[in-house]
């Protein structure tokens, strides 16, 4: 086993915004040393995101991140901190809290945790299938040491009521908005968030999405589950989660 450390690096349009964008994934191997920054290359998206900036700039800030961090000649017996290294970006440009987990010595994890952080700079065709993107949400969850519980409780009614994870003491649902027409979702929503208000006592409830999806029937399933508990994209909810339980 690797004991692996990432931080995904965000870029905000202005430094009290609240929104932003994720730009980039940094990994440090704990085991191998071995460093990696990936970014991304479609530029379209960042650019609709923030209209005003200079795109050909960032590319160049993104560039020097890689080569300050990944190993070459000048810095291949210098000791790295991932942890220093990113605290020094508060302004636009900034990295998340560093997350440390285990992943198999074969496993393509820098190849997967990009494709789970920056999935709209691939192609449908070629982001993580549903199984793996729950299987790295699972070790991410892991990463936190809290303990797992059984996924299906009861509600008042003692009907079930099955999260796709809880840990500690929150739960978590998935909603994916992959391929699918979104007012078909309404009603599941509604039925989620009589669920959440429900069970709000004994746990926190976090509903965490995939941003595929920017129809205004979109938006109505999420203000629908925002009234009865925390929502988020699953990236950013990811973050709330383990901070939550830390």
């Amino acid at each position: 086993m690797y004991q692996v450390e990432y931080s995904s690096l965000k870029y905000y349009n202005n430094v009290i915004s609240e929104e932003c964008l994720y730009i980039g994934m940094l990994f440090h191997n704990l085991t191998t040393g071995k460093r990696d920054f990936r970014y991304i290359s479609n530029f379209k998206r960042f650019q609709a995101f923030d209209d005003e900036a200079d795109v050909e700039f960032v590319k160049l800030y993104l560039l020097g991140i890689k080569q300050q961090i990944e190993t070459n000649i000048f810095n291949y017996n210098q000791t790295f901190s991932i942890t220093d290294f990113t605290k020094i970006y508060v302004n636009e440009f900034r990295f998340s809290p560093v997350t440390v987990m285990e992943v198999e010595e074969n496993e393509d994890y820098v190849e997967n945790l990009t494709k789970m952080y920056l999935k709209f700079d691939f192609s449908k065709e070629k982001r993580l299938s549903n199984f793996v993107e729950k299987k790295y949400i699972r070790k991410i969850l892991a990463s936190s040491n809290a303990e797992f519980s059984p996924p299906k409780v009861y509600g008042i009614y003692d009907e079930n009521v099955t999260f796709d994870y809880i840990i500690g003491n929150v739960a978590i649902k998935l909603f994916s908005f992959k391929g699918k027409n979104a007012a078909k979702l309404i009603p599941s929503a509604k039925q989620w968030a009589f669920s959440a208000e429900e069970l709000k006592s004994r746990y926190k409830i976090v509903f965490l999405y995939d941003d595929d999806n920017e129809t205004s029937q979109f938006n109505i399933v999420l203000q629908i589950l925002k009234n009865h508990a925390a929502v988020y994209p699953l990236q950013d909810g990811l973050d709330y989660i383990l901070k939550t339980i830390s």
